[in-house]
């Protein structure tokens, strides 16, 4: 029977690959630390611009004329706001600003200068104007050439969002932080500031440096950025990293599946051949063929071919040994019943005459037991050479209660047996033996004046021969062991001559040559025992064959 998935090495070996997903949570957190990283050294970097745009700008009252803002004054508020919603919306065109933008040519050409990819910077006088405009926050749409690469990224985000989680920024409206930032540079505090857009992703920092002349303040420099770049690098590096651990863990499955599989393979062929190197009975009727490996199941495959051989050679020299003491203890039998037979004819008397009785008992019984020894291995001898020919099974059984009957005439027999033929296929003489066994057994068990019943059926298929008497049940627990060598249920003194519990084991033994089972249950109440071998019929010449 072959385990269970979830039992088997390849899922352990599955399990134990898993390992490998903690490359990839590992380097997002070092990713993710790279990135706070980047974020800050951002921050400073726009600081430094801001300032050194703004310093370049100071003391240069030309490009901020004078004509400071009135407080209260709605046409600086209007530019106010125009400016903070400019500075949300990032429109496309400055033409969009309107009244607020106000540009000098001078500032333009410098911010241009100083501008770069990604960033807007922007300067703005104490009455709100814009006079100087310089970039865009807007990212380049991507070359044709990273079409299929934004493809790829697209489907990775979801996993790339598993990993590692979008930065937290800050909700609501857009355009006060950049309002407020630029009130605090034009009263001389310098700021960074951190601020949402509508990708949820993307982040504007920007920085606002005040611009003096003098002592007095004349306007603000705002540079902006965004954290796209940062964004790009991190979800770049992400892309590779989970694509490259997608690709190593298929792979690490793939090798560890096939290593698994190849483990298995292996075990279950040497499982097979165990399996099938051992019968039923217990007797060594195969072997295992050891491969060349060098690893631990190569190894383990060779210690078990040279077990199975070692018991192999233990189990020969066991089925041999009942034969050769058989043969060993016939001559010395054989002398002691001549002798016996050499005292009687002096014609003993008294005492004498029953010793030597009670002895020459025993050396019948003695003889009986060495007849009994090696009839098994008889047996089995004699069905590996004997051919199969086909013959009635109910004539078998009917000609053998006959017999039965002369045999003991005090016993009553029973036979049920159908009239019609039962066609078998095998050898008649070791049924009969397998049916005197049988008998043998239910005799040595029915109390006097109870009847030994014999009976035949069959179905056509298979056919079933039992032989059941009245008596004692057979504990439960010896039913399944009653047919192996050496088992017996009788008490000491029981049955006729001595027994090995030998007569059960040639049932099965003739039963299994057969292609069949034999079993025995205990009757209804406890009042006998039934003994039934199953053997499968022989098919009628021109029968369709069986399913």
């Amino acid at each position: 029977m072959r385990p269970a998935f979830v039992h088997g090495i390849r899922f352990r070996l599955f399990l134990a690959s898993l390992v490998l997903l903690a490359i990839p949570a590992l380097a997002a957190q070092f990713i993710s630390r790279m990135e706070t990283f980047l974020r800050g050294a951002q921050e400073q970097d726009i600081a430094v611009t801001a300032r050194a745009v703004a310093s370049a700008l100071s003391d240069r009252p030309a490009l901020f004329p004078p004509g400071g803002a009135q407080p209260g004054d709605p046409e600086d508020e209007e530019r106010r706001r125009i400016v903070g919603l400019f500075a949300a919306a990032d429109p496309v065109a400055a033409a969009s600003l309107g009244p607020a933008y106000a540009p000098s040519e001078e500032i333009e050409r410098f911010l241009d200068i100083m501008g770069r990819r990604a960033s807007r910077l922007w300067v703005v006088d104490t009455r709100s104007r814009v006079r100087g405009l310089s970039g865009t926050l807007r990212e380049p749409p991507p070359a044709r050439s990273e079409a299929p690469r934004t493809a790829i990224a697209a489907w990775l985000k979801p996993l790339v969002a598993l990993v590692v989680s979008s930065p937290e920024v800050p909700a609501g409206d857009e355009s006060k932080p950049v309002r407020s930032q630029i009130d605090r540079a034009l009263i001389g505090v310098s700021s960074t500031h951190w601020r949402g857009t509508r990708d949820r992703e993307v982040a504007i920092l920007s920085a606002a440096q005040p611009v003096f002349v003098g002592d007095d303040i004349v306007g603000a420099v705002v540079v902006e950025e965004t954290t796209a770049s940062i964004l790009l690098l991190r979800q770049s590096a992400l892309e590779n990293l989970i694509a490259l651990t997608l690709a190593v863990c298929v792979a690490a499955f793939a090798i560890l599946l096939f290593f698994a599989s190849r483990l298995a393979t292996r075990i279950r062929r040497l499982h097979a051949e165990a399996e099938s190197a051992i019968d039923a009975q217990g007797r060594i009727r195969g072997a295992i063929t050891p491969t060349g490996a060098k690893d631990e199941i190569g190894d383990l495959e060779r210690t078990i071919a040279a077990v199975l051989a070692r018991l192999s050679d233990y189990n020969a020299f066991l089925e041999q040994m009942a034969s050769r003491l058989s043969h060993e203890l016939r001559t010395p039998v054989a002398v002691v019943r001549s002798s016996l037979d050499n005292l009687r004819s002096q014609s003993p008397a008294g005492e004498a005459r029953v010793y030597l009785d009670r002895a020459g008992e025993g050396v019948e019984r003695l003889s009986r037991l060495i007849s009994r020894l090696s009839e098994g291995t008889r047996l089995e001898k004699m069905l590996e050479s004997a051919e199969r020919e086909p013959f009635d099974l109910a004539a078998v059984v009917r000609g053998c209660v006959e017999g039965y009957r002369g045999a003991y005439p005090g016993r009553e027999f029973s036979v049920d047996a159908p009239a019609a033929p039962v066609a078998m296929s095998g050898v008649p003489d070791a049924f009969a033996q397998l049916l005197d066994k049988l008998v043998e057994n239910a005799l040595d068990f029915a109390p006097e004046g109870t009847a030994i019943r014999v009976a035949l059926a069959s179905d056509g298929r298979r056919a079933r021969l039992s032989v059941s008497n009245d008596g004692p049940p057979i504990p439960p627990a010896m039913l399944p062991r009653l047919f192996d060598a050496m088992v017996s249920a009788r008490d000491d003194g029981r049955g006729r001559g001595g027994h090995l519990g030998l007569g059960l084991a040639i049932v099965r033994l003739v039963a299994g040559f057969h292609g069949g089972a034999a079993r025995a249950v205990n009757l209804p109440g406890g009042r006998g025992v039934l003994f039934e071998v199953e053997v499968p019929v022989a098919e009628a010449p021109g029968s369709p064959p069986r399913a």
